[in-house]
C-alpha cells in the first residue's frame, strides 16, 4: 500500500457515540481515502471502545488504526502516541466530539504543501448550524475560531511532521489545558511559520457543562502562566496586560482587596464597582441569584490558578 500523505490523530475518552459519529463523517472527506489514515487513541476509558470500533473499521473507506494508552495521561500523551505510530509527512488533529466538514482534510493538506515554510496551520472552527453563541450564559462551552489565534487549539490543527518532530510534540508535563498551545508555539520558536485555513472547517458542539466544570478549568489556568513565561509571543497576544490574563481577573483581585480594606475604611468599597459591573449577570436571567453566587466562585478559582502558576514560574500574573 502507498503510505498515506496525512494522518488524522484523535484522542478519545468515554465518548463511544461521539467517536463513532466522527469516524463516519470522515468517510465523506473530499480528500481521497487512500491519501489519509485515521489513528484513534483511547486514553484508558473504563469501557474500552476499541473492540466496538474494530467492527466499524471494515465499513470505512480509509485505514483506521486503534490504539490505547498504557495508563491515563490526558490528551497530550494520547496524541503523542497516535502521531508517533504513523509515518505520514503531515498530521491533522481534532477532538472526539467534533464534526469535520467534507473539505477539511483537503484544505488543510493543501495549505501545508503549498508553502514549505509553514509548520502549523489552524483551521476554522464554528458552532453547529442554528446555534448562536451571542449572549450565551450559564456555563456553556464552545469553540469558535474565525481567524488566526494564539491558542492553536487541537480541535482543528495541522502540522508538518518535520516541524512537529523537531519541536517534540505535545507537552506531556502539562498533559491537559494548554498542551496544544505549547506545541504550536514551540514550532514557531524553531522558525516555522503559521497559517490560517478558512476552508478547513470543523464543527464544535455547544454544551452546558455547569459551574463546577468552570471551577476546575479555572484552577487549570495555572498552565496559562507557564505558557506566558515560556512563550512571550503568546503572552503579548493573549494577555490583557503582562501581569493580568483578563481585565476581570485584575478587577476581582482589586474587589477582594477593597472588601478587606473596607473593614477599616468603608469608602474603599468603591474600588469593587468595576468588577461588579463587568461580571454582573443579567437580571432577566432565570438563574440570576444563583449566578450571583457562582460567578465569584469561578473567578476566585481562576485567580487561584493564576497565583499558583505565578508561584511555580516566578512571574506574577493575576
Amino acid at each position: 500500500m502507498t503510505p498515506p500523505a496525512l494522518a488524522v490523530v484523535i484522542p478519545t475518552y468515554r465518548r463511544p457515540d461521539s467517536i463513532r459519529s466522527l469516524l463516519e463523517h470522515l468517510a465523506g472527506q473530499t480528500l481521497p481515502a487512500d491519501r489519509f489514515e485515521v489513528v484513534v487513541v483511547d486514553d484508558c476509558s473504563p469501557e474500552d471502545p476499541v473492540a466496538e470500533l474494530e467492527k466499524l473499521a471494515g465499513e470505512l473507506p480509509y485505514r483506521l488504526r486503534l490504539l490505547r494508552t498504557p495508563s491515563q495521561g490526558g490528551p497530550a500523551a494520547a496524541r503523542n502516541l497516535g502521531w508517533g505510530a504513523t509515518t505520514a509527512p503531515y498530521l491533522a488533529f481534532t477532538d472526539d466530539d467534533c464534526t469535520p466538514e467534507p473539505g477539511w482534510l483537503e484544505a488543510g493538506l493543501a495549505a501545508l504543501t503549498a508553502d514549505a515554510a509553514v509548520g502549523v496551520a489552524q483551521g476554522r472552527t464554528r458552532a453547529p448550524d442554528g446555534v448562536s453563541i451571542d449572549g450565551l450564559t450559564d456555563w456553556y462551552v464552545w469553540r469558535v475560531v474565525e481567524r488566526s489565534e494564539p491558542e492553536f487549539m487541537a480541535c482543528n490543527i495541522f502540522y508538518r511532521r518535520d516541524a512537529f518532530e523537531e519541536s517534540g510534540g505535545f507537552d506531556e508535563e502539562i498533559a491537559w489545558w494548554g498542551e496544544d498551545t505549547a506545541a504550536a508555539w514551540r514550532v514557531l520558536h524553531l522558525g516555522w511559520q503559521s497559517a490560517f485555513v478558512p476552508d478547513a472547517v470543523v464543527v464544535h458542539p455547544v454544551e452546558r457543562r455547569g459551574w463546577a466544570y468552570f471551577v476546575r478549568q479555572g484552577l487549570c489556568e495555572r498552565n496559562m502562566v507557564r505558557l506566558g513565561v515560556a512563550h512571550p509571543g503568546y503572552r503579548r497576544e493573549k494577555f490583557w496586560r503582562p501581569w493580568a490574563y483578563r481585565r476581570e481577573d485584575a478587577a476581582f483581585v482589586v474587589a477582594v482587596l477593597a472588601v478587606v480594606a473596607a473593614l477599616r475604611f468603608r469608602p474603599a468599597l468603591v474600588l469593587a464597582l468595576p468588577y461588579l459591573w463587568w461580571r454582573r449577570p443579567s437580571v432577566r436571567h432565570l438563574s440570576f441569584f444563583r449566578l450571583c453566587l457562582q460567578v465569584p466562585v469561578v473567578d476566585a478559582a481562576r485567580v487561584a490558578g493564576h497565583l499558583r502558576g505565578s508561584w511555580d514560574n516566578r512571574a506574577l500574573v493575576v
